[in-house]
């Protein structure tokens, strides 16, 4: 998840070293009053944190103007200590939610991931594609109902796609979500992520979801049912038989003796 942090506090802001910690990609607007533009130009991000003192004027110009700009991205308010009546002043200007500061991470994650699913018109915390379906609660991938082993950065990347199926996901994208403004590995990193992941699901029963855009990126699209019963054929055609033991024959291939 790529995050634009906008403080009233600025650089003196330690939200932003926290979530870099946790894993998230996250810039800093500077200056605060120049939020929305710099959301405008330097985005797409997944969410906007917007940390004030205090729910007034300045914030929800922020808020207006950021929506006028056509921004699509939740925004999130973090507020001290948020009055009933400045709640209702950030939703009615375009908020998503509205937070105290304090808020621990876990529940500032869990928030963030579930403005962004509504965003995205997904409202269950699990996401489908085929037969795989994503948790984000628990960070697990199945394919019908089998636990596929990935790593965080393939689980990242799926979940990337699937909050987004249909729509192209350029290789800047992913990288920029991936390891924000970091230092990050060269893009062919990603190519290795994606054939990993495809092998992983195919492997567990799935049908090929994730097309590639030559020199482009990746598209995640929703398999054809005969797609889809093909893979599962595959899978089960693959899949370890246990022997039988032929009637009246013992468990060794013997003859089986009735003891008197």
């Amino acid at each position: 998840m790529y995050i634009l942090l906008a403080s009233i506090f600025e650089d003196k802001s330690r939200l932003r070293d926290s979530l870099i910690q946790k894993g998230y990609g996250c810039d800093l607007a500077l200056p605060f009053a120049e939020t929305a533009a710099i959301a405008q130009h330097s985005g797409p991000y997944d969410v906007i944190l917007l940390e004030v003192d205090e729910i007034r004027l300045q914030a929800l110009a922020i808020l207006r103007d950021i929506r006028r700009r056509g921004v699509q991205a939740p925004v999130l308010v973090l507020g001290t200590a948020p009055t009933h009546d400045e709640e209702v002043a950030a939703l009615e200007f375009g908020a998503d939610d509205v937070l105290r500061r304090a808020v621990p991470l876990a529940l500032l994650h869990a928030r963030m991931q579930a403005v962004l699913r509504r965003g995205c018109g997904h409202a269950s915390a699990q996401l489908r594609c085929g037969n795989v379906v994503l948790d984000h609660t628990r960070r697990t991938v199945a394919v019908d109902d089998r636990p596929v082993r990935i790593t965080c950065r393939e689980f990242d990347v799926l979940e990337m796609l699937m909050l987004r199926r249909g729509t192209l996901l350029t290789k800047e994208h992913f990288m920029a979500r991936s390891y924000g403004a970091e230092d990050g590995p060269d893009q062919r990193i990603l190519d290795v992520f994606v054939c990993k992941l495809r092998r992983k699901l195919a492997a567990a029963g799935s049908a090929e979801i994730v097309r590639t855009i030559w020199g482009r990126g990746y598209v995640l699209e929703e398999p054809t049912p005969a797609a889809l019963e093909a893979a599962r054929l595959r899978y089960q055609a693959a899949a370890p038989r246990t022997p039988r033991a032929h009637p009246g024959l013992g468990a060794s291939g013997g003859l089986a003796m009735a003891v008197a």
